[in-house]
């Protein structure tokens, strides 16, 4: 059986790897739960690689999750016999990784790109973006229900999704924009079509500040966690306590700006391209109806709809022309 620095520190523990048949058959549902949600998607190259990877049952801590795909030995590890055949969220989510990192440009000792996320040197790119498209895939394949509520002080509709909910609510925005395809297409196979469309949709220098601000806004969301933990956890003096709070209340508004900055570049660009178009008032109806779809996924704060004051000064100028 394997050994590894890496299962070491992890305590993952090998009992027995999985047999061809048991493999094929995680590869089986898994693809077929894909194109089941997804119907203009092929599961055929996603199967391919699924089915010769390494799987094994194992002795998995309970602090960790009960699938885990370790880069190192580049092969997924089950907690318990029982798990092989529930393919739930957290089996897709170590697949999905592990095909990340089984494309043809990572056959080298170094690992150049996983999904949307890009190391070259000492420079990471785009690492949040791809959890967020993983995240988000899943929660399409899980087919799960739309909610309102409020991150950070973001009132939100976005698709359910309890590790990052207001990254997925902007790239759904986007993925509205530019359908699944290209983003479905980067993540699983490390190709830069999500870039492409998204350099065409905005420029080049806006998809440099969406990786970026995504990046941004998971660290600050990970500094707010850690703040909270220690104010919960541990016993701290009123100053200290005052001084992480003050902290977190700076990270907030950095999650803030960077997520209005966003949603602001998509539906500026958008609805720019759409308000050429308008020549009859049969045009501005359709208009109308494009807005109340994509109103379904905007955010605001204190109910500030700025989304909507973009909407009707454009509409003022508009009446003013179609007759």
């Amino acid at each position: 059986m394997e050994k590894n620095s890496e299962l070491k520190r992890y305590d993952i523990k090998p009992i027995r790897k999985l047999t061809e048949e048991e493999v094929e058959y995680i590869a089986i549902e898994t693809t077929k739960k894909m194109e089941e949600m997804l119907t203009d998607f092929s599961g055929k190259n996603m199967y391919d690689k699924i089915k010769c990877a390494d799987m094994y049952i194992a002795d998995i801590p309970e602090k960790y999750t009960k699938v885990n795909y370790i880069v190192s030995t580049n092969s997924i590890y089950i907690r318990g016999e029982e798990n092989i055949r529930k393919i739930d969220k957290v089996m897709f989510h170590e697949i999905f990784h592990y095909i990340q990192c089984n494309q043809e440009n990572n056959q080298d000792s170094t690992l150049k790109q996983m999904g949307l996320c890009e190391f070259k040197s000492y420079n990471i790119k785009g690492l949040a973006m791809n959890e967020v498209a993983i995240q988000l895939v899943i929660s399409m394949i899980f087919n799960e229900p739309q909610e309102n509520n409020n991150y950070f002080g973001i009132q939100i509709k976005s698709i359910h999704n309890e590790y990052f909910p207001i990254l997925c609510a902007l790239l759904q925005q986007i993925v509205y924009i530019l359908g699944h395809m290209p983003l479905l297409k980067s993540m699983l196979e490390n190709s830069n079509d999500f870039e492409i469309k998204f350099e065409k949709f905005a420029g080049k220098k806006a998809y440099e500040f969406l990786t970026s601000s995504f990046d941004k806004m998971m660290k600050a969301r990970d500094k707010i966690v850690e703040n909270n933990r220690i104010i919960n956890e541990q016993y701290l003096t009123d100053n200290k306590k005052s001084i992480l709070k003050k902290q977190n209340s700076i990270y907030v508004n950095e999650i803030q700006n960077h997520f209005f900055a966003i949603q602001k570049l998509c539906y500026t660009e958008y609805f720019k391209q759409l308000f050429k178009k308008i020549k009859t008032k049969k045009d501005i109806e359709d208009v109308k109806k494009e807005i109340e779809k994509y109103h379904e996924h905007i955010g605001t704060i204190n109910d500030k709809d700025d989304f909507m004051i973009y909407i009707q000064k454009n509409f003022n100028k508009i009446n003013k022309k179609v007759k």
